[in-house]
């Protein structure tokens, strides 16, 4: 078949451009005739494949409907949904579905009707019982995927969205989804501390431990109180742990970890009164307490809600076997909450709660600066008008290189102020 055209250039321009221009050539009305047409406007040929973003962006099924060819995967590695779930290549027309979900399927019609089109036709699909047949179809094409397949070949973000998608199927499935979370590392802030490894897909038979996001945690008077933030420092204690992503919760046993803290440590009046002895730890459940306590030994823990941005006095700490002026230089830091920022800047905000442990250490050992103290760190104890004539360093004993402490001269040699390092 050939076709010639009169018409104006402008005409000409734009119909040569809709159909051989790389810019626009996605929107191109040839596209999805690759096997049925072979096109050519003024001797240059037209792209007839099917755009890209008709496609599933992560393929798990390629099966038929109605002697049609099927594709169904996710829309994308992103995890977003989509608003065309289906697109139907209509003997070569590419007409979109609405029906959204984080699935993709492209059907391929070459034989029957399958689906009814609107007219004109790439306006969409009628919403009728052959539409419903068709997405039960998907459903239930995802469903027996997910139920064969093994384990180790389901993509963790597919499975995720099929339990948020279709939830009473998902319910039946043999898998669901977890990831394990990480240890905690001193000096971690709050969001690194929370953290998890990429999710997994894992069986409902002989699951990992499951632990649940927040900590027990048992005063000395016997009261319940739940801390948000703890579990990761507990990881070296119980072992590999994982969060649970999406799963059918009534089939698994989500253990909750308790805590029962030691006796309170003495300090100088005007100290938190935040530190114990390690104690005790176990698992339960929400509202009953373990079964078995097992003591703690040497592990720091802790605990805590409501990190703050500003001050490490905001926090709300439970400590656990740790040394006070250790705790503050490091673990402290857990506290530290960058997300909420209020319209500071980084730098303000850590200098701010870098300043407030300091106060802590100097509330607990005395006068003190840290040991890469600056003049700034020194005339914070100089009274005004004084100045510093001397510094002198002060050794705990002669074996040790580090001094511990500085000794401040000030002027025509009437005073000195001893500081502490920490």
């Amino acid at each position: 078949m050939s076709i010639g055209v009169i018409c104006s250039k402008t005409l000409t321009e734009q119909l040569v451009n809709a159909l051989t221009d790389d810019w626009q050539s996605y929107r191109s009305p040839a596209r999805g005739y690759y096997d049925l047409l072979n096109i050519a406007i003024n001797d240059k040929v037209v792209d007839t494949s099917v755009q890209e973003d008709a496609m599933p962006s992560v393929l798990l099924i390629e099966t038929s409907y109605l002697n049609n060819k099927m594709t169904i995967g996710l829309y994308g590695k992103e995890g977003y949904a989509t608003q065309h779930g289906i697109r139907v290549n209509f003997f070569g027309q590419m007409i979109p579905v609405d029906q959204y979900s984080h699935f993709q399927a492209y059907l391929e019609v070459r034989q029957g009707r399958p689906v009814n089109p609107m007219s004109p036709s790439r306006r969409g699909v009628i919403k009728d019982e052959a539409l419903n047949k068709l997405c039960d179809f998907i459903r239930d094409s995802l469903f027996e995927y997910f139920s064969r397949a093994p384990i180790e070949d389901i993509d963790p973000l597919a499975l995720v969205q099929f339990y948020r998608d279709y939830p009473a199927q998902a319910s039946k499935l043999p898998c669901f989804v977890a990831a394990r979370r990480k240890r905690y590392e001193s000096g971690d802030d709050v969001n690194k501390m929370t953290s998890l490894f990429a999710p997994q897909v894992l069986s409902y038979v002989n699951p990992p431990l499951l632990l649940a996001d927040k900590a027990r945690v048992v005063r000395e008077d016997g009261t319940v109180y739940s801390s948000e933030y703890g579990l990761h420092t507990f990881l070296e204690l119980t072992g590999a742990a994982y969060k649970l992503i999406e799963a059918d919760e009534s089939r698994l046993d989500i253990r909750h970890l308790w805590w029962k803290p030691g006796e309170q440590a003495a300090f100088p009046s005007g100290c938190p009164q935040i530190f114990h002895k390690a104690g005790q730890w176990g698992l339960g459940t929400e509202h009953e307490p373990p079964a078995e306590w097992r003591e703690i030994n040497n592990h720091v823990v802790f605990a805590f809600s409501d990190p703050d941005n500003w001050s490490v006095e905001n926090v709300d700490f439970m400590v656990g076997g740790a040394d006070p002026q250790d705790f503050y230089q490091t673990d402290a830091w857990a506290g530290f909450d960058l997300r909420n920022r209020e319209g500071r800047s980084y730098q303000e905000m850590s200098e701010s709660y870098r300043g407030s442990c300091e106060r802590e250490v100097r509330n607990l050992i005395g006068n003190a600066v840290p040991k890469n103290f600056s003049w700034e760190d020194l005339l914070r104890f100089v009274p005004e008008g004084e100045q510093i004539i001397a510094v002198s360093p002060v050794y705990r004993s002669k074996r040790k290189r580090n001094p511990d402490s500085v000794i401040l001269l000030l002027g025509n040699n009437d005073g000195i102020i001893r500081l502490s390092l920490f």
